[in-house]
Formats: structure tokens, C-alpha cells, sequence
């Protein structure tokens, strides 16, 4: 608990420093009250890796930012060599550590040493309960995998990051073996989509989902 509150304070301090107070006091408050509330309409969409593979090839993703670095990590062990190298992102996300112990995967982008973008992956249900994601129906054991924990550095935003990140997180995985990817996004959630949309996601169903206190519920609609 006392970790975790340590990295909440971090994170805070982060965004205050970066971003300013007042996103600092629009994204603190929901926090807060989604502990105990949330309610929200979402769409989810899939990508069939290997046929997407075949029309887009990374030329097509490169963002707009010079001296950029992109770097995979699946364990703990490889995130402190990158931190020794000075380049840390685990202070951007609240419980790194324990998703990289639970086999999600990080695709960052830093430019020189500071992190710009980061993504996620979780390819078994274990890595995927450390997001903190939408509880999305997906198969794993048919080689299907969930994409989350987008960000961007304000500084870096509308050059092309998260598309690129995108990209190489479709192409890392694709090679593994992995066919579909599937992601939630927010109804009215202008950047993310913004930045998915160029990879041509399928929409396939959207969904509803309520948390009151401990009890949680979750609803997909296919769509026709």
C-alpha cells in the first residue's frame, strides 16, 4: 500500500510539473470517484495482424519527432538495464513493475532520454487483469491479445507516436504467432481514436459498463 501511494504521489508530481495543475485536477478527481462509481459507454475494435501486416509496412507509421528510440520490455530485469542507461518510464505507470512480473509487455518511445509514448500488451488473462483495462472478451488461448495503457507526452503529442507505437506493437507481436489484437475504446475519446483510427481497426461491437463500489458489470453488443 505504502508503494503504491508512493507512486500515485509520483505520478501526481509528474503530470503538475508537465501538464499543470488543472489537468493535474481533472484527471485527480475522477480517480478518485471512479474507486467508487463508474459508468461508461464504450467501442471495440480488432485487427486480423497478418492480413494487416501485408498492406502497411513501418514507412507508413514513422513518426514526425528526430532522435527517437524504441525500445520493447517484457521483464523487470530489462526495464532497470534501460533505467541504467537512464531512460525510466516504470514512474509513468502506477503498477509497472507487477504488470512486467505478470507478462505485459511495454513498447516506449523515448526521444533522447525522455519517454514520449508508451503502449501496452497483455497476451494471457493474467497480464491483461494488471491494465486495468475494460474486461473485454478475448480468446488467448486462439492467439488473440488486448492493446491499452496508451499515452503521450503532452510535448510530444499530434507527431505520430502512438501510431507508430501501434505499429510496432502489431508487427512485434504478429511475429510471435499473435492473429488478432483487440482494444476498448471510450465513446467520445477524440485522441485515442484519432491515433487508432489510422491503423484501420474493425469495429466490431460496442459495449456498456457500471462499477458500484465492488460489484462490476459489463455488457458487449456485436454490431450487424
Amino acid at each position: 500500500m505504502i508503494g503504491r501511494l508512493s507512486v500515485l504521489l509520483g505520478r501526481a508530481k509528474q503530470i503538475l510539473q508537465t501538464e499543470g495543475f488543472l489537468p493535474l485536477a481533472k484527471r485527480g478527481f475522477p480517480f478518485v470517484v471512479r474507486h467508487f462509481f463508474r459508468y461508461g459507454t464504450y467501442d471495440l475494435y480488432e485487427i486480423a495482424i497478418e492480413d494487416w501486416l501485408k498492406h502497411w509496412d513501418e514507412a507508413d507509421f514513422l513518426p514526425t519527432v528526430e532522435d527517437f528510440t524504441l525500445r520493447i520490455i517484457t521483464t523487470n530485469q530489462e526495464a532497470d538495464e534501460l533505467e541504467a542507461e537512464g531512460l525510466e518510464f516504470r514512474s509513468h505507470v502506477i503498477n509497472a513493475r507487477e504488470r512486467l512480473d505478470k507478462g505485459a509487455i511495454a513498447f516506449c518511445i523515448f526521444v533522447g532520454q525522455e519517454l514520449a509514448s508508451i503502449g501496452w500488451a497483455a497476451t494471457t488473462e493474467e497480464a491483461r487483469a494488471t491494465l486495468g483495462e475494460r474486461p473485454i472478451k478475448v480468446n488467448f488461448a486462439n492467439n488473440e491479445y488486448v492493446a491499452a495503457g496508451w499515452w503521450t507526452n503532452p510535448k510530444f503529442r499530434g507527431k505520430g507516436l502512438g501510431s507508430h507505437v501501434g505499429f510496432k506493437r502489431s508487427q512485434f507481436l504478429g511475429e510471435r504467432g499473435m492473429v488478432v489484437q483487440r482494444a476498448v475504446i471510450a465513446k467520445g475519446n477524440i485522441v485515442a481514436l484519432r491515433a487508432f483510427a489510422k491503423r484501420a481497426p474493425k469495429m466490431y461491437a460496442e459495449a456498456r459498463y457500471l462499477k458500484i463500489l465492488w460489484w462490476k458489470f459489463w455488457k458487449e453488443k456485436p454490431l450487424t
